[in-house]
């Protein structure tokens, strides 16, 4: 039963996350790839007032903390935080589960000239070899989006190759949105966070997330912030030596 829930949440996110938050709207991924690149730079920009706006202090905060680092970044989507923060970091490798986002990201990094991203395509979210460590990892708005169990193989498997001293940071949804959404199933709480085909969204605390990773990890902050600072939250960790 395990198996054919994990089988049907995929198939439902890779269906779901066709399509990404762009600017103020969501767009088909595939419709932007199909732009020439004029438009598709034109486009792209644009999409940065709001981002920057809502978010450039996680680019500021992160950049520095991946200052130097090689990076693994789990559910990339349009790649914005990989093209911004990646300026800093040694390397940012890209992983998602649909080959269109990854193909996406490659070509942003081509047009813009950002050498040091590279991307990986998730065949098996538990046993994807990612070849070699990393000793820094963010999952921004990914992992809540799979049940608990599921996500917990996937950070066992991730965390085989992120180093001592590894610094990580999750976007997740926190426990307060799920209650001011009225505790809803987690099958339908994610109608309330990302919208209708959005087949999984779960909370997250200090105490989930600490389970989620594992003894090998310390929680070092919890951010929330958003609307009513209940929207989002991140929680910053480090892998212990």
């Amino acid at each position: 039963m395990e198996n054919l829930m994990s089988n049907d949440i995929l198939k439902h996110n890779l269906e779901k996350w066709k399509t990404l938050p762009a600017g103020e709207w969501r767009r088909n991924v595939s419709d932007l790839y199909a732009l020439e690149d004029d438009e598709l730079a034109t486009a792209y920009n644009s999409f940065r007032t709001l981002w920057d706006r809502e978010r450039g202090w996680e680019h500021e905060r992160y950049g520095k903390m991946f200052s130097g680092r090689e990076v693994l970044e789990v559910g990339s989507g349009l790649g914005y935080d990989a093209l911004t923060m990646s300026k800093k970091a040694a390397s940012w490798t890209c992983a998602d589960i649909l080959q269109v986002n990854i193909d996406f990201v490659a070509r942003m990094a081509a047009l813009t000239g950002s050498e040091n991203i590279s991307t990986q395509l998730l065949e098996d979210i538990d046993s994807h070899d990612f070849k070699k460590s990393f000793n820094g990892f963010y999952a921004h708005g990914v992992l809540h989006h799979i049940p608990f169990d599921i996500a917990s193989r996937q950070m066992a498997n991730i965390s085989k190759y992120l180093e001592p001293g590894a610094k990580a940071v999750f976007l997740m949804y926190p426990k307060a949105r799920w209650e001011h959404a009225g505790k809803p199933a987690f099958e339908n709480f994610g109608i309330s966070t990302d919208g209708e085909g959005t087949p999984w969204a779960e909370w997250y605390d200090e105490e989930k997330i600490l389970k989620l990773v594992g003894d090998d990890f310390t929680l070092d902050k919890s951010i929330p912030w958003g609307w009513n600072n209940i929207e989002f939250i991140n929680f910053e960790l480090t892998k212990k030596q």
